[in-house]
């Protein structure tokens, strides 16, 4: 028994221990991810799909939330879900690549809109959508949408950083997920990348390990990154697309009817998502400004990040392919 079925085996106990349902389900989502914290945007988009789909399938499918890790990390839960321990694995883009290589065309820094309504269209709808969709099928996996984590900023221990020789003269040590783009990017900005689980980060960051991380506002809330942290400069380098894939399998062992309460349920729980995200972001930017020194970058200091990490673009193109970064392109010039 490898580790991912050990750990589904345990959960499958204590939830035959601890809880007693109102029905004997017919089919059963695993839904494993990293997220811990059940204020977080996400998590609630992920307790609210839970809701949907057990209610409007009248208990025909039982959704079984294990956060907070504990199936393991991405790739663990991205491993079990491509096996089909998993139903439901969701993650960052950028923690699923080494699967599904096409997905590095959300890691080209500074590309995504920065305006909710036209970044949440280019990722659920049209052409970009359709690429996300056939490359996750060719896997057998099915797609069901992108929620919205923000867009990455840097948090620092003790360094307060404006431009990337800041970076370099402090010879930073961020934590970057096992992802060969994101080791570059840091790379180019004159840091060392230092690769670590998410559920190891704050551990890392309270001993020292590495110096600083670069997560959106709902997880540096959520994961409590400020106790350890000192400084956030808003970058803003990255838009983390949490995409929410299921297996392929289980999907078409449903009946019609239920498979359609599933698609219906992932959408309106992807709304919901992105409408909280959208009403909370200035909270989480307030809440964290009480704990760090928050630093905005002038339009010129920006420009030297971008310019900076302008040849991530290439590494892209190598790894995703040109059609799909040029789908991208092409949708964001529209």
């Amino acid at each position: 028994m490898n580790y991912v079925k050990k750990l589904l085996s345990g959960a499958a106990v204590a939830a035959a221990t601890f809880t007693s349902p109102a029905w004997a389900a017919d089919y059963t989502m695993i839904m494993a991810h990293t997220l811990s914290d059940k204020e977080h945007p996400i998590y609630q988009a992920f307790l609210e799909l839970k809701s949907l789909i057990e209610e409007r399938s009248e208990g025909r499918i039982e959704v079984l939330d294990q956060g907070g890790g504990a199936l393991g990390g991405d790739r663990e839960i991205m491993e079990a879900t491509l096996f089909g321990d998993i139903q439901f694995g969701p993650m960052s883009t950028s923690g699923a690549t080494q699967f599904i290589p096409e997905l590095s065309v959300f890691d080209i820094p500074y590309v995504m809109p920065s305006d909710s309504e036209a970044r949440r269209a280019l990722v659920n709808d049209g052409a970009l959508a359709e690429a996300i969709s056939e490359a996750l099928d060719k896997k057998g996996l099915r797609y069901e949408g992108i929620m919205n984590g923000g867009f990455r900023n840097l948090t620092t221990a003790d360094t307060e950083v404006h431009t990337p020789a800041d970076i370099a003269e402090a010879g930073l040590r961020i934590r970057v997920q096992e992802n060969p783009v994101h080791v570059k990017i840091w790379s180019d900005l004159g840091a060392a990348p230092t690769p670590i689980s998410f559920p190891e980060l704050y551990g890392a960051l309270q001993q020292g390990v590495v110096d600083g991380q670069e997560n959106p506002y709902g997880h540096i809330l959520s994961q409590r990154f400020y106790e350890v942290q000192g400084y956030l400069t808003n970058t803003n380098h990255i838009f983390l697309a949490n995409i929410s894939m299921i297996s392929k399998d289980w999907y078409e062992s449903l009946p019609e009817d239920l498979q359609k309460v599933v698609d219906d349920s992932f959408k309106d729980a992807t709304d919901f998502q992105w409408e909280l995200q959208a009403q909370l972001e200035e909270s989480q930017r307030a809440q964290l400004s009480e704990h760090m020194t928050i630093v905005d970058l002038s339009e010129e200091e920006m420009q030297q990040f971008r310019e900076q990490t302008e040849g991530v673009a290439d590494l892209v193109r190598e790894r995703a392919g040109d059609e799909i970064v040029d789908i991208l392109m092409t949708e964001v010039g529209q």
